[in-house]
C-alpha cells in the first residue's frame, strides 16, 4: 500500500487505534514553492486474504460485518474504500527478492461501499470487487481526482 500511495503522490497517515479505519490518505498541491494540504481525504480499511474467489468480472470475498458497517456507514465524512490484498494459498508465494525486484504476488483490488444498506447478518457480508479497480497508482490518482471535484471515489 505504502508503495502505491507514494508512487500516487500522497501522503498517508496510520492510525493507532483500530476505528475501522487503517490507513488516511491526503493529496498535496504546491503554492508559494511548498507543499500543502489540499484537503482531498481518503481512508482505508486493508484487509488481506488467500480466501478470495476470483470469478471473471469481480473477486468474491466474505467481510465481516463490523467491517462492512465501518465501511459503508452513511454519516462518514471523508470518503472510504476497502482494499483487499489477494495473496496465493502458499505463503512461500506471497513474495520474491532480489537486487533487482521485489516482487508482491497477486493483486490489491478497492471497492466503496458508500450508499450499500445495513445488514442483518451476524458474522460475514459477501461483497463482489469489480476486477477492473485494481489498487494502482493510476486507480488512486484517478479517485483522488474524482474525491476533489466532489465525486465519489
Amino acid at each position: 500500500m505504502q508503495a502505491v500511495v507514494a508512487q500516487a503522490g500522497l501522503s498517508y497517515t496510520f492510525l493507532a487505534n483500530d476505528y475501522g479505519i487503517d490507513l488516511c490518505l491526503r493529496a498535496f498541491k504546491t503554492r508559494n514553492h511548498r507543499h500543502v494540504d489540499a484537503g482531498i481525504p481518503l481512508d482505508l480499511q486493508l484487509k488481506s486474504t488467500t480466501q478470495a474467489e476470483t470469478k471473471d468480472a469481480s473477486v468474491v470475498y466474505d467481510l465481516e460485518v463490523k467491517a462492512y458497517e465501518d465501511l459503508r456507514d452513511p454519516d462518514a465524512r471523508a470518503p472510504r474504500i476497502l482494499v483487499l490484498l489477494v495473496m496465493p494459498d502458499d505463503e512461500a508465494d506471497w513474495l520474491s527478492q532480489s537486487e533487482e525486484a521485489l516482487i508482491l504476488r497477486r493483486c490489491a483490488y478497492w471497492m466503496s461501499l458508500k450508499g450499500y444498506q445495513s445488514t442483518t447478518n451476524t458474522s460475514t457480508v459477501r461483497i463482489a470487487i469489480p476486477r477492473a479497480n485494481i489498487f494502482s497508482v493510476a486507480q488512486l490518482r484517478a479517485m483522488i481526482e474524482r474525491i476533489g471535484q466532489g465525486a465519489d471515489p
